[in-house]
């Protein structure tokens, strides 16, 4: 990376777009992760599979929600994921189980100021579900007369990415989050064929290896509305929809030595967009278009997911 001498505004907006992107990359959940039948729980079974999230951000809103373009700003998020659901019963729930290893890659090109630079591809923080309940209710309700799928997870994200206080290539966060979701899928006709989603996530942050800073908690909202399509039994069956998310920063940055500017804002976001999915249910791709935002970069994103059964 190589840097040319900075004028003092080109130096302000230097210093505001390394601590906006930051402070909106200081979340490990992945927004847009859930959308259309974020609820349901697949049966009993080996599921393996693998995920991709990328995001481009070319806008840095702040925190007065005024926009500036550039830099740009890509993430990438890849890896393996397997989950197990088990026949054993708590609470009348399906018990599960997930672990998703993820791989990052984190790229910023601002032209104006000859900045172009990447972390290069390392394991980032291992996502760890080590207690999911999944709940098929069958019985009707007033506004879901298919039924209703419940699913509750307890999450940690464990620091097992490269980091180091103050490098510039780090792909993990060096800190522990537990995470609190809840998950309701509701199907509006009796032929389950129209539903919808919510899925409700709060983040405890903890405190940043070598660091006095703590990233303040998010509380993230993701939604999913869709049709089936297909006969059940085929290949090329699944369901097509809109999915979108909200996150709210909701309790303060703290510590010495996290940046005033990230100690004083909170940060926001919302996305929207279009949710395909094929394969029976194992292949599934959505795309996001961002709006709204405080203190935050904003621009577009892609999830692509795709898990399928083993056969045991």
């Amino acid at each position: 990376m190589t840097r040319k001498p900075l004028g003092a505004l080109a130096t302000a907006v230097a210093v505001f777009a390394l601590l906006a992107a930051p402070a909106a990359a200081q979340q490990l959940i992945i927004k847009g992760e859930f959308g259309n039948k974020a609820g349901y729980m697949p049966p009993p079974g080996l599921y393996a599979g693998m995920f991709g999230a990328v995001s481009w951000a070319d806008e840095i809103v702040g925190p007065d929600k005024n926009v500036v373009s550039g830099p740009d700003l890509t993430q990438y998020l890849f890896g393996p994921l397997v989950q197990y659901v088990s026949k054993f019963k708590l609470f009348g729930a399906n018990y599960g189980a997930l672990v998703a290893v993820p791989f990052a890659n984190i790229a910023i090109d601002f032209p104006r100021l000859d900045v172009d630079d990447s972390t290069g591809v390392a394991m980032s923080q291992l996502w760890v579900v080590p207690v999911m309940l999944g709940w098929h209710i069958e019985d009707p309700l007033p506004l879901a007369p298919g039924g209703t799928d419940i699913t509750f997870h307890y999450a940690f994200y464990a620091p097992t990415g490269r980091y180091e206080p103050g490098a510039p290539d780090n792909t993990g966060l060096g800190m522990w989050t537990n995470e609190l979701s809840l998950r309701v899928t509701g199907y509006f006709s009796k032929d389950k064929k129209w539903h919808g989603s919510a899925s409700l996530f709060y983040d405890f942050n903890g405190k940043k290896e070598g660091l006095d800073w703590t990233t303040g908690n998010p509380f993230t909202y993701m939604w999913g509305l869709g049709r089936d399509y297909g006969e059940k039994d085929s290949l090329f069956s699944g369901w097509v929809g809109a999915a979108g998310y909200s996150q709210w920063q909701v309790t303060s940055t703290t510590g010495l030595d996290a940046p005033l500017i990230v100690r004083e804002n909170k940060t926001q976001i919302n996305g929207v967009g279009p949710e395909f999915t094929t394969l029976q249910g194992a292949l599934t791709v959505r795309y996001f278009w961002q709006f709204g935002g405080k203190f935050t970069t904003r621009g577009q994103g892609l999830y692509v997911q795709f898990a399928m059964p083993l056969p045991f």
